[in-house]
């Protein structure tokens, strides 16, 4: 039966030859409680592939070390946690639109950057378009410091496009009233020359209400 790194013994580790020596059975029983004690110790030092288990200061403390250029106290653990572990992959592409994109949509439910030339703007400039809530001033802020930390020196933030997508009903009507009113008295009217007018009458309206508040 293999053991693993916990649950070896000081036994399993000497020839074999020495194994049945009462002395050395003796030394094992006292010795192998401890280096299991420390084997078991070593998860412990095993941090970014237990990140998901971290308390939030160790977590912040691993934005330190990795040097995790945009990191803010307000982000939720999770967020952290994803900063943390795309640090060091960010700092290779640190500078690309996938660096930028890849950035948006760790903090915001979904980011997509457009370059200049795929909306024949001006060289060198681009626009990140999201469908998150930014809610209010903080937040918005705290988008521009992230896509200016990621991106390249040369290229400038056009442009945050916040989509918005609006479900509702519309609603037509129309009406129409025709009348006509006859008076007949024999004697008054030669038959030929009885003449009316025809009235028709139609209505359409539609309304449309957009309530927009200042963010």
């Amino acid at each position: 039966m293999s053991k693993t790194i916990f649950d070896v013994t000081w036994l399993d580790l000497i020839p074999q030859v020495l194994t049945s020596d009462a002395q050395v059975q003796a030394m094992s029983a006292a010795i192998s409680p401890q280096m299991q004690a420390v084997s078991n110790a070593i998860v412990e030092c095993i941090l970014l592939a237990r990140l998901d288990e971290l308390d939030e200061d160790i977590v912040d403390l691993l934005a330190w070390q990795y040097h995790v250029d945009f990191y803010d106290d307000e982000l939720t653990l999770t967020q952290k946690r994803e900063l943390v572990k795309q640090a060091i992959d960010w700092h290779r592409r640190k500078g690309t639109p996938s660096a930028v994109k890849d950035a948006v949509s760790t903090v915001f439910s979904n980011g997509v950057v457009t370059e200049w030339f795929d909306y024949d703007g001006e060289p060198y400039y681009f626009r990140v378009t999201t469908d998150e809530v930014v809610s209010d001033a903080t937040a918005y802020s705290r988008l521009v410091k992230l896509i200016n930390t990621v991106k390249n020196t040369r290229s400038w933030l056009e442009a945050i496009i916040l989509q918005r997508t609006w479900s509702g009903n519309m609603y037509f009507g129309s009406a129409l009233v025709s009348g006509k009113t006859l008076t007949l008295s024999p004697k008054a009217f030669v038959m030929d020359k009885v003449k009316g007018l025809n009235y028709y009458g139609t209505a359409l309206h539609v309304g449309k209400t957009l309530t927009l508040k200042e963010v």
